[in-house]
């Protein structure tokens, strides 16, 4: 039986009324939006220049770093990778590209001639790639989730560290970043990185393709959790990696090529309750979960970058024996850079047991989680505590009341949202005619059980 639940608002993520074309309108969901100000300061820029053409000239003269090969061009890997332990089938998505455009304010141009950039009235042109986390961005970079990784081979040329990670504005702070030069002279910058969390190797130290670097955080100007990736010339000129139309005289540097849109499902979850997206830089909650039981709610969500228009998402529930529970489509009208959406259904009286799974296929790709549906009767009925003795709570599952065995002399009952319902003072025997079906948690001293009441 699926339930209709109202649409949810976050912090950057932005919900207004949400047109599709076909398919099932969502009960809640959102996308991104992200902020346009420089990552640093005309200053900060010019000093990191400054510090390394000062490095390259010690290292030049020393010899570890070799005078530009001229007939090489630098191909790049994908300078971000997820780090072992975590499973999103994508775990990113591109807010900004290069503006090839200098003329300013609102004069913007990336390398496909689209908008996807943008400039400043001080005369700033973006010049980099902004690379966010998503979802859960916050989540994800305390967890160390995302890596930075060198983009190609080279000697590291400077490197800024000890900066705070968790910043939330523009207020020009430095960046914790890592400056790499490759054979052919280009030199690439990997900016925003955790405090404390970059290569343990020093200036003149050479790095291999895929290296680890750092990690993706929120140091210097910044709004969230991304990497700014930004490569130039010896004489201080943007390279844009990516060819298109509108970067004239440029070529695909991509060791495999990198379209300008990437529609991609970051990740398929299901949810005890809608996540809630807090502001900057707290945690957000997720409110994840991958074990249910009889009559419980379930939220099932997708989470995507690049969500085009008329790209249409299937979404497929399946039982442990691989018959349908439920299924449905989404197919937006207008373009999200990165959205996530929700469906509330609620599990029946006797669900099937076992291993269920949540897929959702879109262009090819099929993103895939597995979450556990228990039987309460199963597990439900006894805990220890550090004496070794048994709560009991039986019939279970329960109907108009329930008896418990083993408990001291107060007992509450609480929601799985650890919501008190209702306290017992040295009882044995619980009148529940008037709860809710559900499962519920069953509380006294140090011993827990759990019931499930279907009347």
């Amino acid at each position: 039986m699926k339930q209709f639940v109202k649409c949810t608002f976050i912090f950057v993520m932005v919900l207004t009324n949400i047109p599709w074309a076909y398919g099932q309108k969502p009960d809640g969901g959102g996308h991104y939006e992200h902020s346009t100000l420089p990552c640093i300061t005309d200053a900060q820029r010019i000093e990191m220049e400054k510090t390394i053409q000062t490095n390259r000239a010690i290292l030049l003269k020393a010899g570890i770093l070799k005078k530009p090969k001229k007939n090489r061009s630098v191909s790049l890997s994908w300078p971000l990778q997820q780090a072992a332990g975590f499973d999103y089938c994508s775990y990113y998505g591109i807010s900004n590209f290069v503006d090839h455009n200098s003329a300013f304010p609102n004069q913007v141009l990336d390398f496909n001639c689209g908008s996807r950039t943008y400039d400043l009235a001080s005369g700033y042109n973006h010049g980099g790639i902004d690379i966010f986390l998503f979802p859960f961005d916050w989540n994800m970079k305390n967890a160390g989730q995302v890596e930075v990784i060198a983009a190609s081979p080279g000697v590291i040329v400077a490197k800024y560290d000890g900066n705070s990670d968790n910043n939330c504005d523009f207020s020009n702070p430095n960046w914790n970043a890592v400056y790499i030069e490759h054979a052919d002279g280009s030199i690439a910058w990997y900016g925003h990185m955790k405090n404390g969390s970059l290569l343990t190797k020093a200036v003149g130290a050479s790095v291999v393709t895929g290296e680890k670097l750092g990690l993706v955080a929120s140091s210097g100007s910044s709004t969230g959790p991304h990497l700014h990736f930004e490569l130039h010339d010896l004489g201080g000129n943007v390279i844009d990696p990516y060819d298109g139309a509108c970067n004239p005289g440029g070529a695909n540097l991509w060791a495999i090529p990198r379209s300008y849109y990437e529609p991609t499902i970051n990740v398929a979850l299901t949810h005890s309750a809608p996540p809630v997206f807090n502001t900057c830089p707290n945690v957000h909650t997720t409110n994840i979960a991958d074990t249910f039981y009889a009559l419980d709610d379930i939220y099932f969500a997708g989470y995507f970058h690049d969500q085009l228009i008329n790209n249409t998402a299937t979404y497929t529930v399946r039982r442990p024996d691989n018959s349908i529970f439920a299924t449905w489509s989404q197919t937006p009208n207008v373009y999200y850079q990165a959205s996530y959406w929700y469906w509330q259904y609620t599990l029946p009286p006797n669900p099937m047991f076992g291993t269920w799974t949540f897929s959702i296929a879109m262009n090819g790709q099929t993103c895939t989680h597995t979450f556990t549906v228990k039987d309460p009767a199963a597990t439900a009925i006894t805990s220890f505590d550090k004496g070794n003795s048994i709560l009991q709570v039986y019939p279970n599952p329960a109907n108009d009341k329930i008896r418990v065995d083993g408990a001291d002399e107060i007992i509450e009952i609480y929601s799985l949202q650890g919501q008190l319902i209702s306290q017992y003072f040295k009882a044995t025997t619980i009148d529940i005619s008037n709860f809710t079906n559900g499962l519920y948690v069953i509380k006294s001293g140090a011993k827990v059980a759990k019931v499930m009441i279907a009347h």
